[in-house]
């Protein structure tokens, strides 16, 4: 298993925690990127992450070939939402990471560091996010700098699918249950400016089970991401603030220099 397809207990933990604490979530964002002053323009989206579990009669077992299978569906819908909000998308692959090991290093620390973030955030996540109390840290502005982007989009699902003795005991109940979310930080603040998750029940939208998904992973994918994205606001270039190209090189290079 290549570096990049690590997963932490701590970020298999977090699905588990938003998915009870936000079932009706939608947007969070800072002042500034409602306003569109650290509204970003360019994105590079990094490599979803996607967690498939099966609940069986007595317990949970992890489907990771079956996640890894999902992960490039994932990242594709969620790369064709994006653009069609106004983004532009420099979609990061696996096989462009795993061929650079420098890119490889920053991609996994930048992975390590947000699921650190996001294990701490609470119910209290509006407020948490508008007073900008999570920052990813250096890596992520080093990250953001090679890959030429504004920010960086890291995108996690978590699928947790009844086996089917598990839905015969409930009366064929409980073909799936997902949470998914999008978030984008700053390249130079590292700050979460925006972050985007599945309500439960989105404006009636139907999504379709594991064998659904399983099927026809493209259209499942592209369903759940046009639901997760649907309230972020779209990209203007008109609205972000213009910063000053020698502040930013002098920020990379002190960072460098450390």
């Amino acid at each position: 298993m290549t570096p990049i397809k690590l997963r932490t207990a701590a970020a298999a933990a977090l699905c588990l925690v938003l998915a009870a604490a936000r079932a009706s979530a939608e947007m969070h964002a800072t002042t500034e990127f409602t306003a569109g002053t650290t509204r970003p323009v360019t994105v590079a989206l990094l490599p979803a992450h996607v967690s498939l579990m099966k609940q069986r009669m007595i317990r949970v077992e992890a489907e990771v070939e079956e996640s890894g299978q999902l992960e490039g569906h994932l990242t594709g819908a969620v790369a064709e939402g994006l653009m069609a909000k106004g983004y532009d998308v420099r979609v990061t692959t696996p096989e462009q990471v795993n061929a650079d090991p420098e890119l490889q290093a920053l991609v996994v620390e930048a992975n390590r560091l947000y699921d650190e973030i996001l294990t701490n955030v609470s119910a209290r996540l509006r407020k948490q996010i508008e007073s900008r109390r999570y920052h990813a840290g250096d890596t992520l502005t080093v990250l953001a700098d090679r890959l030429g982007v504004d920010a960086v989009a890291f995108v996690r699902m978590q699928i947790v699918a009844a086996a089917k003795g598990v839905q015969i005991m409930n009366m064929g109940m409980g073909g799936a249950q997902t949470m998914m979310s999008v978030s984008l930080v700053d390249g130079d603040t590292t700050d979460i400016e925006a972050y985007v998750t599945l309500p439960v029940m989105r404006r009636g939208k139907m999504f379709g089970g594991y064998e659904d998904i399983m099927k026809d992973p493209d259209v499942e994918m592209a369903n759940y991401a046009e639901a997760t994205l649907g309230d972020l606001l779209a990209a203007d270039p008109t609205l972000r603030a213009a910063r000053p190209e020698d502040d930013v090189l002098g920020d990379i290079e002190s960072l460098l220099a450390e």
